[in-house]
């Protein structure tokens, strides 16, 4: 299969089975995979070009919506946390394209962008992995303390 546009050729299984194998671990912790397709694209298919961030944008408006439904559907959904991340998004993503096109058009600067950033996850995710098997068994979890309160605001408005 030939994209012309990015000029990289690939057998047509290729992309559709990397996007299945990533949203199926990453939709399993709530997040898209858009942060994993990234370094796929860049490094695997040699896809460089600033056109690269609109076709993780785009994996993102696909696969956050079944998120996001799921949510509201448990009733776990935390509108104000909600609101909060719409607008910390907003002036991101335009910021974020600004950056991509006018400071980081070379591959190579782009890489190492991109490489200091999931490193920085990488390090996050494996602190918060390290500190929970610190976690005190006595205290109850945030999920338990939001479950709770939800339940007392029911009540009061009944």
């Amino acid at each position: 299969m030939l994209f012309p546009v990015a000029g990289i050729e690939v057998n047509p299984l290729v992309p559709p089975a990397v996007a299945f194998i990533i949203s199926f671990f990453t939709s399993m912790g709530g997040v898209s995979g858009a942060f994993l397709i990234l370094p796929f694209q860049v490094s695997v298919l040699g896809f460089n070009s600033p056109a690269v961030s609109a076709t993780n944008q785009l994996f993102n408006i696909v696969a956050i919506p079944g998120g996001v439904y799921r949510y509201i559907k448990e009733g776990r959904m935390v509108w104000p946390l909600a609101w909060v991340v719409i607008i910390g998004t907003l002036p991101g993503v335009l910021i974020g394209a600004i950056l991509r096109i006018q400071y980081l058009p070379n591959p190579k600067n782009f890489k190492m962008f991109a490489g200091l950033v999931l490193l920085y996850i990488g390090g996050r995710l494996l602190k918060d992995l390290l500190q929970k098997k610190q976690f005190n068994r006595n205290q109850t979890s945030a999920e338990e303390q939001f479950q709770k309160l939800i339940k007392e605001i029911g009540r009061a408005h009944v």
